[in-house]
């Protein structure tokens, strides 16, 4: 590696860094205004590490990012997103950032999550915990508004390389398919008050991270999981229009 590209990387690593911090407490700022909470102190969800170990944090970590995807903070609100990104980071790194805020937070783990737009993400980090939510009405709404009178929707996704979460493929171990190329899930969505997108895993060793999300039908779900191989499956979907995408770099 070169020095002017080392340098970048540390500079990106660095601005990274301090949009997630920003954007962390951005969030549970606008969080207690909107509760109203005279004296700043709040409860908020922690963690005991940087990542969910059981399944309810699990589910606790994609309903909070989840429900950052949805109207709510003003300065998510009013701008074009590709998704919301969420983090799971040291209380203490945003503390030191918040030294002169009213707000406080009771907690019971010294971890506490953060989102913010998926836009902001200068790159992903390899062995970073990551939580990705967006919200669907959004997307189809661009695609064909007519489908949001539909009662449900079928989509595929594939991620290259494989980026799958060991702990939802415990508690769903039908759901994604993993191959050396990379992880395909599909399901369908209800299309209720609040249908999302939501993928979560370990940022794996590799150049980049790329998902695409496919909307199909109900046949071809069936058909995709049914495949024996990453090709094939590839394949298949080309007939498909790619609704939602995003790559990202990955820097070690």
């Amino acid at each position: 590696m070169n020095i002017s590209k080392k340098y970048i990387i540390i500079f990106g690593t660095l601005v990274l860094l301090l949009v997630i911090i920003t954007g962390g407490i951005t969030y549970y700022k606008e969080k207690a205004e909107q509760a109203k909470i005279p004296d700043g102190k709040q409860d908020v969800l922690s963690f005991s590490q940087t990542h969910p170990s059981n399944s309810k944090e699990y589910f606790d970590f994609i309903e909070f990012c989840e429900s950052t995807a949805f109207p709510g903070i003003e300065e998510l609100e009013d701008k074009e997103k590709e998704g919301i990104g969420c983090l799971i980071l040291d209380k203490s790194i945003i503390d030191k950032f918040m030294e002169n805020s009213s707000i406080t937070y009771t907690i019971s783990n010294p971890f506490i999550p953060i989102s913010l737009p998926l836009e902001s993400f200068v790159s992903f980090k390899t062995g970073q915990y990551l939580g990705i939510s967006v919200n669907l009405k959004d997307v189809i709404k661009k695609y064909s508004p007519s489908l949001l009178e539909e009662d449900k929707l079928y989509f595929c996704s594939i991620s290259e390389p494989s980026w799958a979460d060991p702990l939802f493929l415990q508690m769903e171990p039908k759901q994604d398919l993993i191959f050396d190329e990379g992880d395909v899930s599909c399901r369908g969505i209800k299309m209720d008050k609040t249908p999302s997108i939501n993928l979560s895993g370990v940022i794996p060793q590799a150049e980049s991270l790329r998902i695409q999300k496919y909307l199909v039908n109900e046949q071809t779900v069936s058909d995709v999981m049914n495949k024996q191989s990453f090709s094939e499956i590839k394949d298949l979907l080309e007939d498909y229009p790619v609704i939602w995408q995003m790559e990202k770099p990955i820097i070690p």
